[in-house]
């Protein structure tokens, strides 16, 4: 089986991951805001046992995917010599954010396997396991954001992908770099600003997915400084 068709599947597995996640995040409802009391997160915990459960099932199911996803995105920047470093970095930090994520989503599936066992958040602390998870998925924002960089910067050095894609993925790197300062806050703001980049993102991949599953075109070498003259 040639490569092209490899990276296709990696595309449908870019759009397999962000219908799990989607499911996943809509089925757990609005989750509460880090600096909300300990007893309103506690009553989320409570009350969202079985999706909160679910959910986590579907991130780990989604993993796979993802993981498929990074391999054809690498597969594809590495064609050119311009972006074989940039391919590494960019998997690299999806694997970065991948393993937070997933960790982040077991800490709260910890605490409602807890509930269903004890009937109560009494043996654990619902909050600090809150804010714990937000703080290892907020650190997994920087690998997210190494991922997106580097694929911007590669559109618009070779143009693997538009140009205008390549500007637009510098601009939602900040957006989850400013939403990793859940490591040093519980103010509500980065966690705003995190789940709205977390939903831009999404879109991301999947118009990234998009140009996966086109046939590919050799990507542009990058154009070399312009040589000074005597």
């Amino acid at each position: 089986m040639d490569d092209s068709k490899w990276e296709r599947y990696g595309a449908a597995a870019g759009v397999l991951f962000v219908v799990l996640v989607v499911v996943g995040a809509l089925i757990g409802g609005s989750p509460p805001s880090p600096d909300d009391s300990v007893r309103k997160i506690a009553s989320y915990y409570e009350d969202h046992t079985a999706a909160i459960k679910t959910g986590a099932f579907l991130t780990g199911l989604g993993s796979l995917a993802f993981l498929w996803f990074l391999g054809s995105l690498w597969g594809t920047l590495r064609r050119s010599d311009d972006t074989r470093r940039l391919a590494t970095i960019a998997v690299a930090g999806g694997i970065v954010g991948l393993i937070t994520a997933v960790t982040a989503f077991a800490l709260n599936a910890t605490v409602a396997i807890a509930i269903d066992s004890t009937g109560a958040t009494a043996s654990v602390n619902p909050k600090f396991i809150y804010l714990l998870s937000g703080v290892i998925g907020g650190m997994g924002n920087f690998g997210i954001a190494a991922l997106v960089i580097a694929v911007g910067v590669a559109s618009l050095r070779t143009k693997v992908f538009p140009e205008a894609l390549g500007w637009a993925s510098l601009v939602i790197a900040l957006g989850w770099i400013v939403g990793g300062l859940v490591v040093v806050t519980d103010s509500g703001f980065p966690f705003i600003v995190g789940f709205i980049t977390f939903l831009l993102w999404l879109i991301w991949v999947l118009v990234i997915s998009f140009f996966l599953f086109r046939p590919h075109e050799e990507a542009a070498p990058a154009t070399p400084a312009a040589a000074s003259t005597p």
